[in-house]
């Protein structure tokens, strides 16, 4: 059976201003075309996308004309619920893609947000010979001016994370079902993975690195500053 990596795009944010979503739409062509390079053959892709209503709104015309050759979930903007915690809004997407998708085609699901470079197809592969319900992590974060923040306790990434396909249907729907207590309690999404995962009593292996860059440009709100990339 083949496997499915969804991955999850947030193009331009309303709430955001226009020179930083210009930048979005740079790092996601970087970072969609890398997915391309390093996804296996035993995986089809998806991309979910929740801010866009007209293509005409994407600025880059190599973006453009990447995402007119892709395989899409879009819901539109009115479905971007992601503003205060995006993590949400990849939740939702996640619930929409597969209400579309038959899941029956697929051993494993992998869920990836694609605003992220991932340097190799280490993760994918590691997909491909899942035993167990799941493939989750927790690495540290190391920014490339040398900080290190240690991951917090009691989460699990969801940057990226693998399921069977009928156990990562099971926490759409758990997810889906808890939605608006997670937003009125601003609980993070990372939080939400892990309960699943410890009620549920999900079987899972262990990435020790997800191989991962990512710009956390709201550092100090400047999104060409090497100081905000880290890698995980």
């Amino acid at each position: 059976m083949k496997n499915l990596a969804l991955g999850f795009s947030s193009l331009r944010p309303s709430h955001l201003p226009e020179s930083v979503c210009d930048a979005r739409e740079n790092e996601y062509l970087l970072c969609l075309k890398q997915i391309n390079r390093i996804l296996p053959k035993s995986f089809d892709f998806i991309l979910c996308e929740n801010t866009i209503d007209d293509p005409n709104q994407i600025k880059n015309a190599e973006l453009s004309a990447l995402l007119s050759e892709t395989e899409m979930c879009a819901t539109g903007s009115e479905s971007n619920i992601g503003a205060s915690n995006k993590g949400l809004g990849e939740v939702l997407q996640l619930k929409n893609a597969l209400d579309e998708v038959d899941i029956n085609q697929y051993e494993n699901i992998s869920y990836v947000t694609t605003r992220g470079f991932l340097t190799c197809p280490y993760p994918f592969e590691k997909t491909e010979g899942l035993q167990k319900q799941a493939l989750l992590s927790n690495p540290d974060f190391i920014w490339l001016n040398g900080k290190v923040i240690e991951a917090s306790k009691n989460l699990f990434n969801d940057q990226f994370f693998s399921m069977k396909s009928k156990t990562m249907l099971d926490y759409a729907n758990y997810s889906m079902d808890k939605l608006q207590y997670l937003s009125d309690n601003h609980i993070g999404s990372e939080y939400n993975l892990y309960n699943f995962v410890i009620e549920n009593n999900i079987e899972y292996e262990w990435l020790p690195f997800l191989g991962r860059i990512r710009n956390d440009w709201s550092a100090n709100g400047n999104v060409f500053d090497a100081n905000n990339y880290h890698i995980c």
